[in-house]
C-alpha cells in the first residue's frame, strides 16, 4: 500500500469514525454508563472494517484541515441519528416528569447514569424501563442497520445537508413531549379527582385536618395509578418505537437532498 493510498484509508477510517462516534455520543445505546473508553474502543472496532468495505469519496482525502469540516459534518449526521433513538425514549421520561408533579413525587431526587446528572426516582424508573422495552423488542438493532446504511446512502465527505434534517429532529422532540403527556393522563386525572375530593373534605369539616393526611393520599393514589396503567404505558411507549424507522428515514433522505 503506498502512502497516499494510505492517508486516503486514514482518512477514511477518521470519517467513519466521527459519524459512529456522533451516533454513540447522542444515543441511549450503549449509554452514558459505559465507561468513555470503552465507547471510544467500540466505535474504532467498527469503523476500521467499515472503511475497507466503503468506496472512496471522489475528491481525494487528506489528514489536514481540510478534513475537519466533512469530519464534524459526518459526526453531526451522526449525532442526528443518536438523538431520535435518544428523542423516541424521552417520552417515557416526559411522562415520568409530568407524573411526579402530578403525585408530588418529584421530591426525591438521586443520581442518573443516563443522564450523568440528577433526576427525579420515577423518571429513572421510566428510563430504564423504556430502554428495556427498546431492548426487547429489538430497536437497537434497527437504529444500528440504519446507522450503517447512513456510510451508503449519505457516504462519508461527501456533501450534504444538515439543515434539511433538523426539521424532523424538532417535529419529533414535540411528538414526544405530546406523547408523554398522553401517557400520563390517567395519573393527572385520578391525582385532580384525590385533589378535588381533599379541598371539599376541608371545606364541609375544616376540623379534621385533612391536609396533614392529604400528602399520603394524593402519593399513594398516584402511585397506585402509575402501576394500574403500567401495561398500557409499556404499549404507547413500544408503539412511539415503531415510528423510529421512518424518522430515520426523513433523517437520510433530507440529509441526501441538495
Amino acid at each position: 500500500m503506498g502512502s497516499a493510498t494510505f492517508v486516503e484509508q486514514a482518512a477514511m477510517v477518521a470519517l467513519v469514525f466521527s459519524r459512529l462516534a456522533g451516533f454513540v455520543v447522542a444515543s441511549p445505546f450503549p449509554g452514558k454508563w459505559v465507561p468513555m473508553k470503552a465507547r471510544a474502543v467500540l466505535t474504532l472496532v467498527l469503523a476500521l472494517p467499515l472503511s475497507f468495505s466503503l468506496k472512496a469519496p471522489a475528491a481525494p482525502l487528506g489528514l489536514d484541515l481540510s478534513l475537519a469540516l466533512p469530519a464534524c459534518a459526518d459526526f453531526i449526521l451522526g449525532m442526528l441519528m443518536g438523538a431520535a433513538f435518544y428523542l423516541v425514549l424521552a417520552a417515557a421520561q416526559f411522562m415520568a416528569g409530568m407524573v411526579s408533579q402530578a403525585s408530588w413525587l418529584s421530591a426525591p431526587i438521586s443520581m442518573n447514569p443516563a443522564t450523568g446528572g440528577q433526576s427525579q426516582v420515577l423518571g429513572q424508573v421510566a428510563t430504564l424501563l423504556a430502554v428495556m422495552l427498546a431492548l426487547g423488542a429489538g430497536v437497537h438493532r434497527v437504529v444500528i442497520a440504519y446507522v450503517l446504511a447512513s456510510l451508503s446512502i449519505v457516504p462519508v465527505g461527501s456533501e450534504f445537508s444538515l439543515v434539511m434534517a433538523m426539521p424532523t429532529i424538532v417535529d419529533l422532540a414535540g411528538r414526544s413531549f405530546d406523547v408523554g403527556m398522553r401517557l400520563a393522563v390517567p395519573v393527572f386525572a385520578v391525582s385532580l379527582a384525590v385533589q378535588a375530593a381533599l379541598a371539599l373534605i376541608a371545606r364541609v369539616a375544616p376540623s379534621l385536618q385533612i391536609f396533614n393526611v392529604g400528602f399520603a393520599v394524593l402519593v399513594m393514589s398516584g402511585l397506585l395509578t402509575f402501576a394500574a396503567a403500567l401495561p398500557s404505558i409499556s404499549a404507547g411507549i413500544l408503539q412511539f418505537t415503531d415510528l423510529l424507522p421512518e424518522v430515520l428515514d426523513d433523517i437520510l433522505t433530507s440529509a441526501s437532498q441538495q
